[in-house]
């Protein structure tokens, strides 16, 4: 069963910090193609993931109850999306779902030559890079529960604290080389064009009271703008990974 988008878009609730999707979703057997392919992505990224975090805190932590097909949702018609919600699942929007609209979007954030150029950066960014910034979060609600981190943390320094530990992750396996000019470049673009539009919005006090605006899922390009820009500071922030889990694991109220 296939999320349209005015349905999806009327159950994604603000609460506090967070939304909440509240739609049925198709198993993965009911997935076509593309679909189970990026299900397969996410997932490979998101083992590797457990096993640094399992390596890191001596096996006394894990994600294992998001490490199934079967909590991957990706069946997003015509919207750009990408989030851990606190409700044990990994959303992502698959490319073949967007449309041309939106596959438009994405192609001049990224300034690509062609969409099948598009296609790519969308493809790492979002089911490799992003969807291990959302098992960071897993393990967030998992230290602290969902109700917790909306209560102590800002929506800011949830999406900070996730970048930075992704980055660490991609640091300690050894794909340092490989994903983060990968980031750099994909994000060059996208700094450059909307500077204007968001450079002056880009703080914890305007995300708190504008999240809707900056995380629709209809046109985020605002939620593009701030990640490149958590990304860019993760970079010159990331330590290594035993460190940033264990700022996670520390938590201040």
């Amino acid at each position: 069963m296939r999320l349209p988008a005015p349905v999806l878009l009327a159950s994604l609730v603000a609460g506090g910090c967070g939304l909440t999707v509240t739609n049925e979703r198709p198993g993965y057997g009911e997935l076509g193609a593309e679909e189970q392919a990026a299900v397969q992505t996410i997932l490979k990224e998101l083992t590797r993931f457990d096993a640094q975090l399992r390596v890191t805190t001596g096996n006394q932590h894990s994600i294992e109850e998001i490490l199934d097909r079967e909590r991957i949702h990706v069946s997003f018609e015509g919207l750009i999306f990408s989030a851990n919600l606190g409700d044990d699942l990994i959303h992502v929007a698959v490319w073949e779902n967007l449309g041309q609209e939106k596959q438009a979007l994405i192609q001049r954030w990224f300034k690509a030559s062609s969409p099948q150029a598009a296609r790519a950066v969308y493809v790492k960014l979002f089911y490799q890079f992003l969807a291990v910034v959302q098992g960071v979060k897993q393990f967030i609600y998992r230290l602290h529960t969902p109700e917790w981190v909306f209560k102590h943390r800002t929506l800011y320094s949830l999406e900070l604290d996730s970048v930075r530990t992704a980055l660490a992750h991609y640091d300690r396996e050894g794909r340092r080389p490989e994903m983060w000019p990968f980031l750099k470049n994909a994000c060059t673009p996208v700094l450059a064009q909307y500077a204007a539009d968001f450079s002056s919005k880009f703080s914890k006090k305007y995300l708190q009271r504008n999240f809707t605006e900056i995380f629709d899922p209809d046109d985020p390009t605002g939620y593009m703008y701030f990640m490149c820009r958590w990304i860019e500071m993760g970079m010159q922030e990331a330590g290594g990974l035993g460190g940033e889990v264990q700022w996670l694991i520390d938590l201040p109220n």
